[in-house]
């Protein structure tokens, strides 16, 4: 499961433990979608404004694992600035992500 330049999922997940934010970025921007996935989940372990605002630009993403993620990344972040974001998927079409905007801004509400 190797992505752009030999990028794992691992390593990916490694620089989220890390903090690496940039790379992250850059991982998301990739056009294969487990490589894009892994580095929208590690975000969850990078409180940085640049990740903040990328992870927000995700939940606009037309797929809903992506949009799923970048929420519970969010979530990990304890980032109440996130609600009226996250609040704008609460209709959603897919019921999945609809159901974890709710979670996400129940959860976020009551830190």
């Amino acid at each position: 499961m190797f992505g752009m330049f030999g990028i794992s999922e691992e390593k990916i997940a490694k620089w989220g433990e890390k903090g690496k934010g940039a790379k992250l970025i850059k991982a998301a921007m990739s056009r294969k979608p487990n490589i894009r996935l892994a580095a929208v989940k590690a975000m969850g372990n990078v409180d940085d404004e640049q990740v903040f605002n990328l992870l927000i630009t995700c939940l606009r993403d037309r797929s809903p694992e992506i949009k799923i993620a970048a929420m519970e990344s969010l979530k990990k972040l304890n980032s109440k600035n996130a609600v009226e974001h996250v609040k704008s998927l609460v209709n959603d079409t897919n019921s999945q992500v609809a159901d974890k905007a709710r979670e996400v801004i129940k959860y976020l509400n009551l830190q």
